[in-house]
């Protein structure tokens, strides 16, 4: 059963204009979401749209046979099978991009699948010159339908339904599209790489592959909200960030105010009191009279920590730390020691790796900031448990995570940790200014600090990120 004039034209001009609405729909909302690391392959699958939409319109001409000049038609049928080519070669590195970008553990054997396929593809076609020959034309245009087509629409309907599973667990309502975008890419995968041109299945074989074209549309146009989502959730979450520095900077300014107001009174009260320690009429006092002085001496070396720790905070008037290229890992070790007087029967675990880069920072204030979280983490785990540390590299940076199996973090905590003075610790067994602390200290060297409850086991993980050298950031006032 072949198709009539009038129905060739009711197939291939919807046909081509499917893919074509495609390409328009992703190019239309590409800078929106060019910041989101998925979306920003689509421009492949926009790529594969335009240049497979040229080609069915080719194809529509080449049937209709608008022109009774045969060379003409020859012309526009090696076109056609190269603009087939060049959009199914898209469609096969934006199939390969994605699984890669996805699974980063299988990066090399989709890569290395689609080179071994174009290297067949190209082989074979040079084993079948010279191509002048419309016969085998067709057959050329089968082998690439087979050995380019079918694999590039299976490996995109795979990275949809990959990607798919990460949304569902991620709880993004648009899933779903992407689970039906990759049903419809099998469909059309298996009608136009499998099945030969010209197939009659009830119906031609090119209606079943424009309508599993037309399905393909319908679920993109829909999945694409996905990336509307994630983008309005990333700035959100950016101006939430923003907002937290923007607040954590006023209450430094204020701290570094009230440390410096109350340190002279208190440099003056702990100077009286050691005089009258000098008094021997004082070293004659009642038992319960000398006591209170000691009680007196206490609270106020106590309130003197707390000024030192609010100044450490605020950065007061210390100058920023001198920076020198360091390797993180002994400095772990090194503050692991001294925490470790606090440690009873407790685990720890340095697997930072010995080539992981160094960072530009200050020995002293990293040592300090490894020394708070060590020492917050066995305040979570007071009788047992695990400190993990754990370093990788990133693009331009270097990430370390530090994990314990403590209590953990409440969700509705999460975004009070780094607020001067916050602690769920009992009163009078904590200042709530170590998290504060690690925040000024990772701000003074370019870096970053995230604080978040392990999931689906206890406690809590800590993700300091530094910048590579070379790379660094500039810091936030949080002065």
């Amino acid at each position: 059963m072949e198709l009539s004039l009038t129905q060739t034209f009711l197939v291939f001009l919807p046909y081509g204009a499917v893919f074509f609405a495609i390409g328009v729909a992703i190019t239309s909302r590409r800078k929106a979401f060019a910041n989101l690391t998925i979306a920003g392959l689509f421009w492949l699958l926009a790529a594969f749209a335009f240049s497979h939409a040229l080609h069915e319109w080719l194809e529509m001409y080449r049937h209709l046979q608008l022109t009774q000049n045969s060379e003409i038609l020859v012309y526009v049928r090696y076109i056609s099978l190269l603009m087939a080519l060049v959009s199914f070669l898209f469609l096969f590195m934006f199939g390969v991009s994605l699984i890669s970008t996805l699974k980063t553990t299988s990066k090399p054997w989709p890569s290395l699948f689609f080179g071994a396929m174009v290297l067949f593809f190209f082989a074979h076609l040079a084993w079948l010159y010279p191509w002048d020959d419309l016969t085998l034309l067709r057959t050329i245009e089968y082998d690439m339908r087979r050995l380019i087509a079918l694999p590039a629409t299976l490996l995109t309907a795979t990275g949809f339904f990959i990607y798919a599973r990460q949304l569902i667990g991620q709880g993004f309502r648009g899933a779903y599209n992407f689970i039906g975008a990759g049903s419809a890419f099998v469909a059309y995968g298996i009608c136009t790489g499998a099945i030969p041109s010209g197939t009659v299945l009830v119906l031609p074989i090119e209606v079943w592959r424009a309508t599993s074209a037309f399905v393909i549309l319908h679920f993109l146009m829909y999945a694409l909200d996905t990336f509307m989502d994630q983008r309005e959730e990333m700035i959100t979450e950016r101006l939430q960030l923003a907002a937290n520095s923007e607040k954590l900077s006023a209450i430094g300014r204020l701290a570094a105010g009230v440390a410096h107001e109350i340190n002279n009174p208190l440099a003056n009260a702990s100077l009286q009191l050691e005089m009258l320690r000098q008094n021997v009429e004082v070293n004659k006092l009642p038992e319960n009279v000398a006591g209170r002085l000691d009680n007196i001496e206490k609270s106020i070396d106590k309130s003197s920590h707390i000024a030192r720790e609010l100044l450490l905070f605020a950065g007061g008037n210390i100058p920023d730390p001198e920076l020198a290229q360091v390797s993180l890992r002994p400095i772990i070790q090194s503050a692991w020691e001294m925490a470790s007087y606090r440690s009873r029967n407790h685990q720890f675990l340095n697997n930072i790796p010995t080539t992981l880069p160094a960072v530009e920072g200050n020995h002293i204030k990293l040592e300090e900031l490894f020394l708070n979280l060590f020492l917050n983490a066995l305040d979570a785990m007071p009788d047992q448990g695990t400190i993990e540390i754990n370093g990788l590299v990133g693009a331009d940076e270097v990430i370390i995570q530090v994990t314990d199996t403590g209590s953990g973090i409440e969700e509705k905590n999460l975004d009070l940790v780094m607020d001067p003075f916050f602690t769920t610790k009992e009163v009078g067994q904590g200042t709530g200014l170590g998290l504060s602390i690690c925040y000024g200290i990772m701000n003074q060297h370019g870096g970053s600090i995230e604080i978040a409850p392990r999931i689906g086991v206890r406690g809590a993980q800590v993700t300091l990120t530094f910048p590579l050298i070379g790379k660094s950031r500039p810091k936030r006032d949080n002065h």
